[in-house]
């Protein structure tokens, strides 16, 4: 799994073997960015750290690993 976040659109995408299984839009790609790594930057810029930090929250929720 990764996450993969697009700075032109603000589309942030958890995918799984290329495939979306979550995805937001903002505003609520940013919160749910800044949810789990604070407010850095609002989730507007995350940084590896910071989607990784989304990740990890998101397969807790899934019951992944």
């Amino acid at each position: 799994m990764c996450a993969d976040y697009c700075e032109e659109t603000g589309r942030l995408r958890i995918l799984q073997d290329e495939v979306a299984v979550r995805e937001w839009f903002p505003p609520n790609s940013w919160m749910a960015i800044a949810s789990v790594a604070g407010a850095r930057n609002w989730g507007t810029r995350p940084d590896l750290n910071e989607l990784r930090a989304l990740l990890v929250s998101q397969m807790s929720l899934m019951n992944i690993g």
